[in-house]
């Protein structure tokens, strides 16, 4: 075996480790960067299920309101009558 063909494979094991380094970074990217959407997704779900509740309490307040507003209207006209 000639020196050439030592250095030859030599280089092609480093390509090839090179690679599976490679492929093993991306891999934790690609997981690292999937757990942080989830986590995001997560956030974003609290963040408007809270704003969801929030929003049917002020509803609710308010058809309280309208609804007490109607039946005090209905008791005047009642009584005029």
């Amino acid at each position: 075996m000639n020196t050439s063909s030592l250095a030859l494979g030599q280089s092609q094991r480093q390509a090839t480790d090179v690679r599976v380094q490679a492929r093993r970074l991306n891999e934790r990217i690609a997981l690292r960067a999937g757990l942080a959407l989830i986590a995001w997704s997560r956030r974003q779900n609290e963040r408007l299920s809270h704003e969801a509740v929030l929003l049917r309490q002020q509803n609710t307040r308010l058809a309280h309101r309208v609804r007490g507003g109607d039946l005090q209207r209905v008791a005047l006209v009642s009584s005029h009558m």
